[in-house]
């Protein structure tokens, strides 16, 4: 599955689970990447969905809670993209 850029995830990162938005969305070596930004406002570049990975975006939990709408991220990343506030991940 692809992620649209805004798109709430969960992200599982040493077996915790975070909510996130999408940030950006790119290909590394034949491989779909995004940047991410959790809700304490830090961010995180290069993550797949790739479960053999540390931290990867948990396809399961997203499709259960963020599809869903059971889980709603505090923060609206078009209100963040208007004002300006969104992190610069990649260099």
């Amino acid at each position: 599955m692809s992620y649209k850029v805004g798109q709430p995830v969960i992200v599982t990162q040493e077996d915790v689970n975070r909510v996130a938005i999408i940030l950006d969305k790119f290909v590394v070596n034949k491989v779909t990447m995004y940047d991410i930004l959790f809700e304490n406002r830090s961010a995180m570049t290069m993550v797949n969905a790739v479960r053999s990975k540390q931290t990867y975006i948990n396809k399961e939990l997203t499709e259960k809670l963020c599809d869903t709408g059971t889980i709603v991220p505090t923060m609206n990343y078009m209100e963040l993209l208007e004002a300006d506030q969104l992190p610069i991940v990649r260099a």
